[in-house]
This record gives C-alpha cells, structure tokens and sequence, in this order.
C-alpha cells in the first residue's frame, strides 16, 4: 500500500512525530516554524494520530487553508526533490475530492482537517527508498511537472543567461516543450528583457494539478497556474511588457528509462492583450 491506514499510523506514531520533528527541523522547509501554515501542518499530523489539538484550524478560513496546503506541499515537493539522506516517513496534504477519486484513503474514519488529509508513507525499509526515488506514482509525477513550472520559471529570471542544463532536468531535449522553452529564452534575451530588475514583482503559482492519465511510459497532467511576468527593457529603461494569466495547462510526459520528463506543454492562447509568454 502506498500510504498507511489510520491504524498504521496510529501504531507508528512515535516514530512518525519523531521523522516529523526531523522535518521541522530543517531551516530550509520551515524557516519560521510557528507561521501560520506550519501550525495547521502540524495539527494535521496530530489529529491523524489522534491526538488532541488546538481549536485554531476551526475558524481559519477554507481560503487560507487552501494556501497552507498549497504553500506546504510545495516546500515539501523541493525538499524531498533535492535528494540526500531518505525521510522514514514522507508526508503529503491531499485534497478530500483527489483522496477519495485516486483511492488513496481507504478508512471511512480517517482525520479530514479543513478539506485535507496528511498522508504517510512508510520509507524505512531501505530497498522501498531505493524504489521511491522513480517518479512511478501519481504523486512523483505531479511532483516533475511541479519543478518543471519552476525551472521555466526559474528560466526566466535568470535571463540573459540560458543554462539549458538546468532545463534537461525536467524536460525531454527532444520535445516541444523543451524546444518552445529555449525559443522563447533566446527571442526575449535578444530583447533584453529581463525580470531581475529591483523589486521585480514577477510570480507565479500552482493552483491545481491532477494526473490523468499513466498509459505505456506516458502520462497526462492537467494543471491550473497562475502566472505574472512584469518584463522589464534594459534598453528601454522600462517595464515593456506585463504578463498576467490564470489558465489550465495540459503536460504530456514520457519516461525515460527510471525517469519521467516533460515532452509537451499545451496551453491556451492568453485572454489579455498582452504577449503570451511563449
């Protein structure tokens, strides 16, 4: 089984708090620990082992809450991404409409706080972590097309170098996607364009992501994400050009040996006037 059951969980907790205290711990996921959106994280966790907690996660807003997970999931996702020694349990927040449609949550009785569950899995056994590292589940997945959004992200901040390393990571070399990506790099450095100017308000954000489809070393991602390019003209000497869009994408990966990558991004024409970014 890809997670625990509530009972498992239950019996494990010791070791489980113990992994997450490791966790929040580290300076780099949770620099200021008592923030909002790791005192719900944390509730999570002991309410999931049945421990009774604050009544502070009762009057927070679905909205906020929406934005812990989302804040969460994603420090977790570069974490568990950079590598390194292997977590004995691995936690992640999952909405109650993905749990139950991807059948990931098999106790009726299992802790639901403010829409989600945090669920565990169980790395300890060593050849399990071994395995853990090929992105095979619904979950490595969504997490590959995560840190591709932020390589292309990442991309674009970094201009007017283009380090095309960085992009083979998440990309196939060999795709559209990639191919479109180092496309739009060089036509918008030519521009000198860039995003790094002082107080650059540039972002973007993973609204929403779900695995479709995994069919034969394909599979099919659908996101929601917002982005917000402000380019700034070096040559100008001002702001050129504003992005703002919020839209559905769709990724096709392919799997490369023990790896998954990007092939193709497709994406909606931009509602705004403004040039779409690729």
């Amino acid at each position: 089984m890809e997670f625990l059951t509530l009972a498992e969980a239950r019996e494990n907790a010791a070791e489980i708090r113990a992994s997450f205290d490791v966790l929040m711990g580290i300076r780099g996921l949770a620099a200021k620990p008592n923030a909002a959106q790791w005192r719900y994280f944390r509730i999570c966790l002991e309410r999931t082992l049945g421990a009774p907690t604050e009544a502070e996660s009762l009057v927070w807003h679905p909205l906020q809450i929406a934005q812990y997970k989302f804040e969460i999931e994603d420090k977790l996702r570069r974490l568990y991404l950079r590598g390194g020694q292997p977590f004995a349990f691995v936690f992640r927040l999952v909405s109650q409409r993905d749990a139950w449609r991807d059948h990931l949550v098999i106790d009726d009785d299992y802790p639901e706080i403010g829409g989600y569950f945090l669920l565990v899995r169980d790395r300890r056994d060593v050849a399990d972590l071994t395995a853990a590292t090929t992105p095979t589940t619904r979950a490595q997945i969504e997490m590959i097309v995560a840190a591709s959004i932020d390589a292309e992200f990442d991309a674009y901040r970094a201009l007017p170098a283009i380090d095309e390393a960085k992009l083979v990571r998440w990309y196939a070399s060999d795709g559209s996607a990639y191919r479109d990506l180092i496309h739009t790099l060089t036509r918008v450095a030519r521009r000198g364009w860039i995003l790094k100017n002082p107080h650059d308000p540039s972002t973007k954000r993973l609204l929403a992501i779900s695995v479709k489809e995994i069919l034969d070393g394909s599979a099919v991602v659908r996101t929601t994400e917002y982005w917000y390019l402000r380019w700034w003209s070096t040559v100008e000497g001002k702001y050129r050009y504003p992005y703002r869009e919020t839209d559905r994408q769709t990724y096709i990966l392919t799997q490369r040996g023990e790896e998954w990558l990007v092939l193709e991004n497709i994406r909606p024409a931009p509602r705004s006037s403004t040039p779409h970014r690729q």
